[in-house]
């Protein structure tokens, strides 16, 4: 089904200013390298909590959501009760934590190119909005790009606090641009940027367009051809050829 998100709301395009793009940046591994500060992080508030020692073994994180990685946290160490409820505590003392681990991490950093290619889109901002679309929770995600002063570029998003799927992230992010930014914007005209195959099949799923980037270590630019992605670049630090891309230049 052709992306459906905007359609009941079309009468919007008579009052509100339209803008060319929306870019929806996911966070790790596409702007950030956190170096394991994330899943440091993620198990101490765990143990804390629940005192289960070496809750992270075998714990897939990359690509999926923060409920989606607390509830096999939970059910893998073998927890009893309502798993909804135990993340709404997990949350607050991971948010406790977290910039203690990215600070401690002297590895963290942003993915070449990044800077740059945010400092350009802010000067292209009549025809480039920008927001976030990552399976973090809000709070985690706006800690993690605030460590690097990124959260000026990104006023709004989709995020994971409750979402299992991309899909749904990307809908939101949609959604609350359009209210931010007073505008309806053309599906076409609405890009996902990730590094993940998860990210090019939620914002495929939604009929956006979507760039991969090779620079979260988990799926390479062929895979993320393979899954269907619009454009791929090992990473974003020609910014001429991704401004070219998103036709921003």
């Amino acid at each position: 089904m052709l992306f459906s998100l905007c359609s009941s709301r079309f009468y919007a395009y008579a009052t509100w200013q339209i803008l060319v793009k929306l870019l929806i940046f996911d966070i790790d591994g596409t702007l950030t390298h956190l170096d394991g500060a994330t899943s440091r992080a993620f198990a101490s508030a765990f143990e804390r909590l629940f005192h289960v020692e070496n809750s992270c073994t075998r714990v897939p994180m990359h690509g999926r959501t923060d409920p989606v990685i607390f509830m096999d946290y939970f059910e893998r160490n073998g927890l009893q009760g309502n798993w909804q409820e135990a993340y709404a505590q997990f949350c607050v003392a991971y948010i406790e934590v977290l910039p203690q681990f990215i600070a401690a991490t002297p590895m963290a950093r942003l993915h070449s190119g990044v800077p740059e290619l945010l400092h350009e889109l802010e000067r292209r901002r009549e025809s480039a909005a920008l927001a976030l679309g990552t399976g973090n929770m809000e709070a985690g995600a706006r800690k993690k790009i605030g460590h690097f002063d990124l959260n000026r570029y990104f006023p709004v998003g989709g995020f994971g606090d409750s979402h299992h799927e991309r899909s749904g992230i990307m809908r939101d992010a949609v959604r609350n641009a359009e209210a931010y930014y007073q505008t309806v914007f053309d599906p076409s005209e609405c890009w996902v940027i990730g590094d993940t195959i998860y990210d090019i099949e939620g914002g495929k799923a939604l009929g956006l367009k979507t760039l991969g980037v090779a620079t979260g270590g988990a799926f390479s630019a062929e895979q993320l051809h393979a899954s269907g992605a619009d454009v791929v670049f090992e990473d974003l630090s020609d910014t001429v050829a991704v401004l070219t891309a998103f036709g921003v230049l």
